[in-house]
């Protein structure tokens, strides 16, 4: 598990460790916040959560706002491809966003399937520093 420190984010650490484990496609993964904060993440030692953080905050609010300027009310999936790998993006209950990155060879579809079956515990989870409950199971096994 990762390092925090705010009640809940052992459940949601375990919760994206659960994604990174079924997926192995998964370099990192995180949970942000309706207003952008980290309330969990799986990143790699010497990564700067700070600034991880705000990466992908900004890259969250542009796919929200992007969203809404379209008449819609949110987002519920994004795609950011470079060369490095990429950016998928899953819009969760009351604002909140799972983000994970991927290696370029990664099978999306399937990451992102499963980030969809995440998705659903985390909508479950509550958020924003809130205790995260009893969750402990993983997001389920895919059929592939």
């Amino acid at each position: 598990m990762t390092e925090g420190g705010a009640t809940g984010v052992g459940g949601l650490e375990g919760l994206l460790e659960n994604l990174r484990a079924l997926s192995g496609e998964v370099t990192t993964a995180a949970v942000l916040s309706s207003g952008g904060d980290l309330e969990a993440a799986t990143v790699p030692p010497g990564v700067d959560r700070e600034r991880y953080s705000a990466m992908i905050a900004a890259l969250a609010g542009i796919a929200r706002r992007t969203a809404r300027e379209n008449g819609g009310a949110g987002f519920s999936e994004a795609r950011i491809r470079t060369e490095e790998g990429h950016v998928l993006l899953v819009g969760l209950e009351g604002d909140r966003t799972l983000v994970v990155t991927t290696g370029p060879d990664a099978r999306v579809g399937l990451v992102l399937y499963d980030m969809r079956n995440t998705r659903r515990e985390l909508d479950q989870t509550p958020g924003d520093g809130a205790p995260a409950g009893s969750e402990t199971g993983g997001p389920g096994e895919r059929k592939q």
